[in-house]
């Protein structure tokens, strides 16, 4: 320490030789700078001309859009996902856990985190408690409304209020979501890891006959906002409930919606 700015700029370069994105380089960035900083010294080698080059070329060449984008499932989808799951306990564990994520715009990380405290009913819906998450660091907590279904097989808070009772939750620390055991009668006092999540949608999307799709855990979440951008929700509602710091988040979610209502293509009598 300090390091040397050309050891830096070969190795955000190896990391694009071996196939990472730029988000993933820039992190990497920032994570020495902030390794810099936190020893005390003032030269920071990411802030080095040919570094800061380095990476604008690479910028160019890689680009920064994201190379793998989960597929946003649809309401519709998600209909037909829930309506083929089984009704039994492994059931209704995942039909809640699915049109909760997706009520919620949930990550999976911020589904798999919560517990039966976490959770308050209400006449109007159901009110989730994000203790922490990726835009809240520091986990001040973010409160999430669910608002009541107004079609029986996709209301997430009937589906939580049948889960919760069949599970016979009732201790507040209690994971909200965990495994069921072998025999398939009861809830283990553990939770899901998010790959887990992953796994129970991919699961059931391909059950419901949809495993072409590209789905995975973040489809509940990327769905949320596809669906809401579509309906004509004001973004900056939408970012309140999706929990993004700025708009301009949202823009991957709102962007192929739009392209779809403005194209032209819709003009050359086609």
């Amino acid at each position: 320490m300090p390091a040397d700015p050309v050891l830096v700029a070969a190795y955000v370069a190896g990391l694009a030789e071996a196939g990472r994105a730029m988000s993933t380089i820039d992190r990497a960035l920032s994570a020495i700078s902030a390794a810099h900083r936190d020893a005390g010294n003032e030269l920071d080698p990411t802030r080095h001309p040919g570094v800061i080059r380095v990476r604008a070329g690479l910028r160019r060449t890689i680009g920064v859009a994201p190379k793998r984008l989960a597929y946003p499932i649809s309401t519709e989808e998600l209909r037909r996902v829930v309506e083929a799951i089984p009704d039994d306990l492994r059931g209704a564990r995942d039909r809640a856990l699915i049109l909760t994520g997706f009520a919620g715009a949930l990550r999976r990380s911020e589904v798999v985190a919560l517990t039966l405290g976490d959770l308050t009913f209400h006449t109007k819906g159901a009110v989730l408690l994000i203790r922490r998450s990726k835009t809240d660091q520091e986990g001040e907590g973010q409160h999430v409304g669910i608002a009541r279904g107004t079609h029986p097989s996709t209301d997430p808070v009937a589906a939580l209020r049948r889960w919760v009772d069949l599970a016979q939750l009732s201790d507040a620390d209690d994971p909200l979501f965990g495994p069921i055991s072998w025999s398939g009668r009861r809830s283990r006092p553990s939770a899901l890891s998010g790959r887990d999540v992953a796994r129970i949608l991919q699961a059931r999307a391909s059950a419901a006959g949809l495993g072409d799709l590209a789905v995975r855990g973040h489809s509940l979440r990327a769905g949320h906002a596809t669906e809401a951008a579509a309906r004509g929700v004001p973004a900056d509602r939408l970012a309140r409930t999706t929990r993004h710091k700025s708009t301009a988040a949202l823009a991957r979610y709102v962007r192929p919606t739009e392209a779809l209502s403005d194209t032209s293509s819709a003009d050359l009598g086609l």
